[in-house]
């Protein structure tokens, strides 16, 4: 028996960063960085914070986020450390891209309107 659609269907994960290299894959498979770059979100600070608390909230299907949650999923999948996370929140939520939320903060639509 011919396996070639087995084959060519993991074959394609892989090339997408669904393996194992290249940082941990969310659960929708895509990785942090692939997700980073895909947005154009890998040298502005203010914009890779925004697109990582989405990935964030995506895979993890939490309510509220922590700009520790932000900083350690960066550290976690090997990206560059934003030089400063709680600045990066309040841009954004000046923006209107994010909303604090007691100790916590989510992404808004006009949040994930900015990065789709």
């Amino acid at each position: 028996m011919l396996r070639i659609p087995e084959l060519a269907k993991i074959a394609s994960t892989q090339a997408l960063g669904g393996g194992a290299a290249g940082g941990q894959a969310s659960k929708s498979g895509g990785t942090l960085a692939a997700f980073l770059k895909a947005k154009g979100a890998t040298s502005n600070q203010v914009r890779k914070f925004l697109s990582t608390a989405i990935w964030l909230h995506d895979r993890d299907k939490k309510d509220r986020l922590t700009t520790g949650d932000v900083t350690k999923a960066l550290a976690d999948n090997q990206q560059s450390r934003l030089s400063n996370a709680s600045d990066c929140l309040n841009q954004n939520v000046g923006k209107g891209f994010c909303e604090k939320d007691g100790k916590g903060f989510y992404v808004t639509e006009e949040g994930r309107a900015e990065i789709a």
